[in-house]
């Protein structure tokens, strides 16, 4: 049974919970890393491929780039934000580069100088209860914190849910990107880049 309950508590992200981040940073993807990381190393998931660097202290992936949602005992939602400048310096060496080439207009259509939201979920017995809108209040707070004036998204075009979300939020679309349908990657319509003033 759904639970509506507004009672959640935001924090930063501990290394505790890396696993649980890395399943809603998965989530927030719509697939996209399972695209780039599954089969990489057999038998191991794209969320547990990206859990040791979400437990780890530096980088864009740090646990400390992230806050979660918790109701009672339980991780009930995730974001994750850093400076899209980061992405410039980014490690992808290990990545087949096939995988790079298809997302290619997806990585380099970004707002260079902003702060970037990678990632926002809700688990689906919990959405609906303003979860989400504090997690986003957290990352704009980070945002401001740290001397940007804006922050930018990627968006899959096919998620309405999410585009309807942060259009109600002020973000405006930037650009659209084009992302081919792919068997491993069925997402239709591209990508959007949406952006909003902090």
């Amino acid at each position: 049974m759904p639970i509506r309950s507004a009672d959640a508590t935001i924090r930063p992200a501990e290394p505790d919970d890396a696993a649980d981040v890395a399943r809603f940073v998965t989530m927030a993807g719509g697939g996209v890393y399972e695209f780039l990381l599954d089969g990489l190393v057999p038998g191991v998931a794209a969320a547990e491929m990206l859990t040791p660097g979400i437990a780890g202290r530096s980088g864009s992936f740090s646990h400390r780039q992230c806050a979660v949602a918790v109701c009672g005992d339980r991780i009930v939602g995730a974001v994750h934000a850093y400076p899209t400048d980061w992405m410039r310096d980014a490690d992808r060496s290990f990545l087949p580069q096939d995988r790079l080439d298809h997302l290619a207009a997806f990585d380099r259509t970004q707002d260079w100088g902003s702060y970037f939201l990678s990632a926002i979920a809700v688990h689906r017995d919990h959405r609906r209860a303003g979860h989400a809108l504090r997690l986003l209040d957290w990352a704009y707070g980070r945002a401001r914190t740290g001397g940007f004036s804006r922050m930018s998204l990627h968006v899959w075009a096919d998620n309405l849910a999410a585009r309807r979300l942060y259009e109600a939020q002020g973000f405006a679309e930037l650009a659209h990107v084009p992302v081919p349908w792919h068997p491993r990657l069925p997402r239709e319509g591209g990508c959007i880049l949406m952006g909003r003033g902090v």
